[in-house]
């Protein structure tokens, strides 16, 4: 493997260079571009050969867990209907797990936010149209369990240097029923503006990281989450509604209490993953706290 530029060695560790290298050998690599998002692991454009990819790649161990568990369900989601990044391959060793996508053509969803966000109800009705896809997509075999990562989650809460009445809140909510509430089906488990390309359609949903079988609750509760988050009009989520229309997650009829529980076992998870960041465990534990403020949807009944 030839290495094109100089850059590539400043942006990518020597390491995974030499993972690519047993992995792709007697290819060029070179072009590496910064992706938009991408901020769970280190994720970078990178052509490998004539082939365009975007690698993802994670050093500590529930990170490279997430990695393993994107390669996983892109891998059973192959041939499907969905606009999904094209799995190449998986590569690890003693201290990296690294995941090779081919690169999908498109505006980041966050691009339109700021460029355009007149395009916002057009796209949330596309979102919703594609979730409910999602959740009604079959597997040709089992998959990863949502509740395997919310059990995760509890069992490392009184590991966290969290205050007591944030465990506690934290503790109730991945221990809410939500979490095995039925019907259960595909979940992507973080679909909203940061994870979209767009070209006047959804051309790619991204990070699959923590995808999984469980409650399709857990793509509305997360994506309600970040339109307050990003302080999006109400508007968005009556387009995403209209879109979903008589998707499968409106089936249980869901409380806002539900709703917030999944929000809140979703940053459980992340703080877990946070520990030994302090910049994000201190960003993430200050959306926790905005998180238990604010308001969450009823489902079942259009509101």
């Amino acid at each position: 493997m030839t290495i094109e530029s100089s850059i590539v060695k400043k942006m990518i560790p020597a390491d995974i260079l030499s993972l690519l290298q047993a992995t792709f050998p007697d290819r060029v690599i070179g072009d590496l571009a910064p992706t938009s998002g991408g901020f769970s692991n280190l994720t970078a454009i990178v052509t490998i050969g004539t082939e365009r990819c975007v690698i993802k790649c994670a050093a500590s161990r529930l990170k490279r867990e997430d990695v393993r568990r994107e390669a996983r369900m892109l891998g059973l989601l192959r041939g499907s209907e969905l606009p999904i990044p094209a799995m190449l391959a998986t590569l690890e060793d003693a201290a990296w797990t690294i995941a090779v996508t081919r690169w999908v053509a498109g505006e980041h969803g966050l691009h339109v936010l700021k460029r355009a966000p007149e395009q916002l109800g057009a796209l949330y009705q596309a979102l919703g149209r594609l979730l409910a896809q999602v959740h009604r997509t079959p597997l040709p075999a089992p998959a990863p369990l949502l509740i395997d990562r919310a059990n995760q989650a509890l069992a490392s809460l009184p590991a966290l240097d969290l205050e007591q009445d944030l465990g506690a809140i934290l503790t109730g909510a991945l221990q809410h029923p939500v979490w095995r509430a039925q019907p259960a089906g595909l979940s992507h488990g973080d679909a909203g503006l940061h994870n979209l390309l767009w070209d006047g359609r959804i051309a790619a949903l991204l990070d699959w990281e923590w995808s999984g079988w469980g409650t399709p609750l857990l793509d509305l509760a997360w994506l309600s989450w970040t339109i307050q988050w990003r302080k999006l009009p109400p508007t968005v989520w009556q387009a995403f509604l209209t879109g979903y229309a008589d998707g499968p997650a409106l089936a249980s009829g869901a409380t806002p209490e539900a709703l917030r529980a999944l929000a809140l076992g979703q940053i459980a998870s992340i703080l877990t993953r946070a520990q030994g960041q302090p910049t994000s465990w201190e960003e993430w534990r200050r959306r926790l706290r905005w998180t238990i403020g604010i308001e969450f949807p009823g489902l079942g009944d259009g509101a």
